[in-house]
């Protein structure tokens, strides 16, 4: 095999250790390269005849295509057998885009297994949570400690890094392909008890650790642990015998994991030590600890910038959703500017049901990902698959191999009006949340593994109850972790932080002993880091600050939730009673003197006239709010008022109809880009309040204009 011209530069030099913001700015000064924002996406030329690339690259420059995503899943072409790579295609795939003008971001397509490394290397495929081992097929199909897997896919990378690592138009790496999922094999056994004995130092520890004595699991060596599935001590359903046994599976398996794509990433860093590495989340992916895939500087370990797949319902209410997504993975890029590595141009593949996106959607949506921080805007995928389970899901190009259809037209609009609007958006990050919001993996993992107190209880679901009030004001949130230094927040919101080990408990109290306003909820701050209840009256960490004793917890049916009563009635205040404003949970609460009860119970049940909604002052004007049942509705909007009202400052730039999204996105100079999108059926107004220009219809606008947004419509103002 011979290189082309543009693969002969030597490879570049070594890793040169940066601070975050140092990778950061080279992250972002790469990602511009383009002039505008990245625009593009999966780009599989494998797929079809090659006379049919020179035609595509004219279509997608049409349709103001800046950037592909080559290589995604492309590793049995690359490495036919052992010792044998041609990456001869490949280069014929990398000129045709190269001479089209368009950059590249360029993945190491490790996220599916050639047939010849499973037939030949067992090792390297799954054994299922069932015990079933794997054969070749599907994709996330490898188990993360398999060596001759990971030996394999460092030297792709490296190879793929070597020969292309030197491109002009080369702006990033794509490692693997929506990490998700875990092995249960006897090497991942081996493994983890490698990782037990270094955690814990003893056997005695980890019994104590996981309360193993239960159910007679008491362990005298670690050869006697294997992995908690349906072989051993999994409950059908998800939960678990030993709680703390699976959740340390969790970690482990998930620390494994970024361990191979450090791995990759150390093997790229060896020829290009500029071009950001990153990997696409997909959804609310629970399996691993996402927050831990932050960029590290100590080590460069980690993403550089922060990918997710984005794939939403029609409905206008899964808009609240989408931005608590672009929020929570904005955070694995430390609050920087993040990638929307994929979204579907028109429908989508996997749904219930594939509604097309109705004209002006996508648009609405792509500037929705911009407002909240996005740098890259991409689809999955450029041109539609000929066969295969995704042949049905949207495309640029689609079957018919034209530009006439309505999704062109869009793409291409769309495309036209990001390059000419974006260029000093880029960089620029979302301004800082009035709001911290901790979204705690371990939590999730804790609440699911556990076998009660109710069955409905999802933490993901509980966690969007209370983001969807603040996305309703308008409020901006930063997710953060637990544990993380929370000062400078107007507020802090922790629902279900049923995982209170002292680092999370600390970073809590030093916040409420410093002024700041906390708001939690029944099942938090139950459990230390190994899932033992804390000792004494709950909730035992903040008992003192939080100024309620929980003396029971019941648990009701989803079908049956509990009213709640606003408004104190021992001054005779009228109250305000909202049916059934309570639900899954009740706490049984007793207050505390100084304790201000906001809401009670109502009902006939013993606890009718109980606290469930409390708020303990401290100093400073800080203090504790306590929701002792989760609540829906106005009682959502009561609570998440009592804690922000006075507190988090109105918008001095502008006064919308509810309905409005509001985002900014402050630039190192100051300047602030206001971002106004309305994703509800009918036209919402908006009044401003500052003096600027309004980009997308190119005029000036002062305080008092009005903009009037349709559905689906936008405004972007510069001031």
């Amino acid at each position: 095999m011979t290189k082309t011209a543009i693969h002969d530069s030597p490879a570049t030099k070594g890793f040169t250790r940066m601070s975050p913001t140092e990778r950061y700015r080279t992250t972002s000064a790469r990602l511009a390269s383009a002039g505008s924002i990245l625009y593009g996406g999966d780009y599989n030329p494998e797929q079809w005849p090659e006379e049919t690339w020179p035609r595509d690259m004219e279509l997608l420059r049409k349709a103001g295509v800046n950037e592909v995503t080559l290589n995604v899943f492309s590793w049995a072409t690359l490495q036919p057998s052992e010792d044998e790579y041609d990456f001869s295609k490949l280069d014929r795939i990398v000129d045709t885009v190269t001479r089209a003008g368009m950059r590249i971001m360029m993945a190491t397509s490790t996220g599916s297994l050639p047939a010849w490394m499973v037939l030949r290397h067992p090792d390297v495929a799954r054994v299922e949570f069932d015990g079933t081992k794997r054969r070749h097929g599907y994709r996330h199909n490898h188990c993360a400690t398999s060596p001759t897997y990971r030996e394999y896919a460092a030297k792709l990378a490296g190879k793929l890094a070597e020969r292309y690592g030197g491109l002009e138009n080369l702006v990033a790496w794509h490692v693997n392909n929506e990490y998700n999922g875990f092995c249960w094999c006897d090497r991942c056994a081996a493994g983890f008890r490698e990782w037990l004995a270094g955690r814990y130092g003893s056997i005695e520890a980890v019994n104590e650790a996981w309360n193993a004595a239960f159910w007679g699991h008491t362990y005298h060596s670690f050869g006697e642990i294997f992995p908690p599935n349906l072989l051993g001590d999994a409950i059908p359903g998800g939960k678990s015998v030993l709680p703390a046994f699976s959740l340390d599976y969790q970690r482990w398996y998930g620390e494994t994991v970024l361990e191979t794509f450090n791995e990759e990433k150390r093997a790229i860093r060896a020829f290009d030590p500029v071009n950001p590495v990153t990997t696409n989340f997909i959804g609310h992916l629970r399996d691993y600890d996402c927050l831990g895939f932050a960029y590290n500087p100590e080590t460069d370990g980690g993403v550089d910038v922060s990918s997710w797949d984005l794939y939403p319902g029609n409905d206008p209410s899964a808009n609240a959703d989408t931005c608590l997504r672009h929020d929570l993975y904005r955070a694995v890029s430390g609050q920087r500017p993040f990638v929307l590595m994929e979204q579907s141009p028109s429908r989508q593949n996997w749904a219930t049901y594939c509604a097309q996106k109705r004209p002006g959607q996508l648009r609405m949506q792509s500037w929705q990902a911009v407002a909240r921080g996005a740098d890259a805007v991409q689809y999955f995928q450029l041109k539609q698959s000929r066969s295969g389970c995704e042949k049905f899901h949207g495309a640029v190009i689609g079957s018919d191999g034209t530009d006439r259809t309505r999704t062109f037209r869009e793409v291409a609009a769309l495309g036209a009006e990001l390059a000419r609007v974006t260029p000093g958006i880029l960089g620029a990050p979302k301004e800082r949340g009035k709001v911290a919001f901790i979204y705690d993996w371990p939590s999730d993992w804790g609440l699911g593994l556990s076998a009660g107190p109710s069955k409905a209880l999802n933490y993901i679901a509980e966690t969007l109850v209370w983001y969807r009030e603040l996305y309703r004001r308008n409020i901006p949130v930063d997710f953060v972790r637990a544990g993380d230094d929370l000062a400078g927040y107007d507020a802090v919101v922790a629902p279900l932080l049923y995982m209170a080990p002292a680092r999370v408990t600390d970073a809590l109290r030093s916040y409420v002993l410093g002024g700041g306003r906390l708001l939690t909820t029944t099942m938090s701050l139950l459990v230390d880091e190994h899932d033992s209840l804390h000792q004494g009256e709950a909730p035992v960490p903040l008992r003192d600050l939080a100024g309620v004793w929980v003396s029971e917890t019941d648990a009701i049916a989803p079908d049956a939730p509990v009213d709640l009563s606003f408004g104190a009635s021992s001054d005779g205040s009228a109250q305000t009673v909202l049916p059934g404003g309570g639900r899954l949970l009740c706490d049984v609460i007793e207050a505390d003197p100084g304790t201000q009860v906001l809401a009670t119970y109502g009902g006939d049940d013993y606890y009718a006239g109980a606290p469930a909604f409390t708020f303990r002052p401290s100093a400073g004007g800080g203090g504790v709010f306590y929701a002792a049942t989760l609540p829906s509705g106005d009682a959502v909007r009561r609570m998440i008022g009592a804690l922000v009202d006075g507190v988090v400052p109105e918008p001095a730039d502008v006064t919308v109809d509810e309905g409005i999204e509001i985002s900014r996105r402050v630039a190192e100079d100051r300047t602030t880009y206001l971002f106004l999108t309305n994703p509800w059926p009918g036209a919402h107004k908006a009044v401003l309040h500052v003096a600027g220009r309004e980009l997308i219809a190119d005029r000036p606008v002062k305080p008092g204009n009005e903009l009037v947004l349709d559905r689906f419509g936008v405004a972007v103002v510069r001031y």
